[in-house]
């Protein structure tokens, strides 16, 4: 089509903008922990002033997805998908903010419990597809039959995550499976606290996630915000707790900040959590309990 396309040698949330402004860059791609760390960076004059018409994102948080359009004057076209299979589309002005779309004609998607029973409208459960003539997305693992025949188990491409889907078909993702954050027997949606926390003057980076409840209960975490500080040596963890008490719901306020030099991610700025997991214990210096 004699598109043009630029590649930079490593994501850098500060040059974005610059960047797309010095190509002409009237589109590009949002990954992972991608949108909170562009979300994250202060307000500048010229935000609005960019060529961007659209995002490509996988993983726009709902609580800023309206927010992060008008700052940056471009809409958002969400997807959902993996390497293996499965696809969601939601392109602007088409479905509900925070959705993750609905499959292409070329695919039946659904939403199912532990025995494959298709859910109701608004019942978490697992995401899977066929393909549109009902039958199964063929995957091969690299010497790995066992883990190829449970992806395609009872003829659906398991993707592994959990997820609903509203009255009018469109697709929501929620957690990797066995990945939620249960505090005090709520589910502790991560992005509403990342939102709050990345408009924190003193926070260039945050994720959210859950370690193993210090009360004991099974299947409960408590909730742990990763901060990348915009300057360590004044950083005040009471000030953060001020703002997540004034902003947030009572089961959403972490209990631990974890104060990091960087969040670990992946190449595509995906984050990295056995990373932050590993390092984490209540003597570490770097972490603030709560009280």
């Amino acid at each position: 089509m004699g598109l043009r396309g630029v590649f930079s040698r490593k994501f850098t949330k500060s040059k974005l903008w610059d960047i797309t402004r010095l190509y002409g860059c009237t589109t590009f791609n949002l990954l992972g922990g991608m949108t909170t760390a562009i979300y994250s960076e202060p307000q500048k004059y010229n935000d609005r002033d960019n060529p961007v018409r659209f995002v490509l994102s996988a993983g726009m948080p709902a609580n800023i997805w309206s927010e992060f359009a008008s700052r940056f004057d471009c809409e958002v076209y969400e997807f959902y998908g993996a390497a293996e299979g499965g696809l969601t589309i939601n392109p602007p002005g088409s479905g509900p903010v925070g959705s993750i779309g609905a499959p292409p004609d070329a695919l039946i998607g659904r939403i199912v419990d532990e025995n494959d029973n298709e859910l109701p409208a608004n019942e978490p459960g697992e995401i899977v597809f066929q393909n549109a003539d009902g039958t199964c997305p063929i995957i091969s693992y690299y010497k790995n039959p066992t883990a190829s025949s449970d992806k395609m188990n009872n003829g659906w491409l398991r993707m592994g995550d959990i997820g609903y889907r509203d009255e009018n078909g469109w697709f929501y993702f929620m957690h990797r499976k066995g990945g939620g954050i249960r505090h005090n027997g709520d589910f502790v949606n991560p992005a509403f606290v990342e939102k709050e926390l990345a408009e924190h003057p003193m926070v260039d980076d945050v994720f959210v996630y859950g370690v193993p409840s210090s009360n004991g209960v099974p299947g409960e975490k408590d909730v742990v915000a990763a901060i990348v500080s915009t300057d360590k040596a004044t950083f005040q963890p009471a000030d953060i707790f001020k703002t997540c008490v004034e902003k947030l719901e009572s089961n959403f306020i972490p209990s631990y900040i974890q104060l990091v030099d960087e969040i670990p991610k992946t190449a595509s700025e995906k984050p990295q959590e056995r990373f932050l997991l590993e390092a984490f214990t209540v003597k570490d210096p770097c972490i603030y309990p709560r009280d």
